[in-house]
């Protein structure tokens, strides 16, 4: 043969590899050794160790070059870039959202949780009462009962007809969903305005009620009674 197996390793000794020897062309017994390379094999490296030849021989060291660690009190990763044991304070344990570590183990940073699911639940429900209040309401003046648009342009349109005390045309839905300006007396507009201001106060209730319910979950530091906070459609 005119190669042979020889055992690299990096600028710290450590081993990185195989690579192969060419026989000296000139001097037939002798090989021409690569920089850096050594003809004993290294021993089988376990999990977050590595090979360092000290000139003589191999020895086993820890290492962790190559892993991203993670600071226990920070949360933040690190990459080890070179041959060494595992830095203080460090662990190998990815955290997850929100969490610290305590026992051994990354655990919910619970009031951390609850101050961030409380804002985010009071953003749902303002905004699924401002969906309510807009997705229209009943009223049966007309002698059965239509359905009213509520949307913001509809209020308006709504207030403005009222302040002008007179009679006049107001877009309603009937029983089989038919949409239609239908005339209203000026005392109808009125009891349809007072309809949809009850409509209105009704889901802002519900939703007082709820946020209610959220404050004292949060003052109880009480995670899992603010995830059970919800808007319910009808429920009032």
């Amino acid at each position: 043969m005119d190669t042979k197996i020889v055992f690299q390793t990096d600028h710290h000794g450590i081993y990185t590899g195989e690579t192969c020897a060419d026989r000296c062309p000139l001097e037939p017994d002798v090989w021409l050794i690569p920089g850096g390379c050594v003809e004993v094999a290294p021993p089988a490296i376990p999990a977050h160790q590595a090979a360092h030849w000290n000139g003589k021989a191999w020895k086993l060291i820890e290492s962790y070059q190559g892993e991203i660690v993670y600071h226990k009190i920070t949360g933040q990763p690190l990459l080890i870039e070179t041959p060494a044991p595992l830095p203080k304070g460090y662990t190998l344990r990815a955290p997850g959202e929100h969490q610290v570590w305590s026992k051994g183990q990354w655990v919910d940073d619970v009031p951390a949780l609850v101050k961030i699911r409380h804002a985010e639940q009071l953003d749902a429900v303002n905004a699924a009462c401002e969906q309510a209040i807009t997705m229209g309401f009943s009223c049966d003046v007309l002698g059965e009962t239509h359905c009213y648009d509520s949307t913001l342009i509809d209020q308006v349109n709504l207030t403005s007809q009222v302040v002008l005390g007179n009679d006049g045309h107001l877009a309603c839905r009937d029983a089989l969903g038919v949409k239609a300006y239908r005339e209203h007396t000026a005392e109808q507009l009125h009891l349809v305005s007072a309809a949809f201001n009850h409509h209105r106060l009704t889901c802002q209730q519900k939703a007082q009620l709820l946020k209610d319910q959220l404050d004292v979950a949060l003052t109880a530091n009480d995670l899992a009674a603010i995830k059970a906070v919800s808007w319910v459609a009808g429920q009032a």
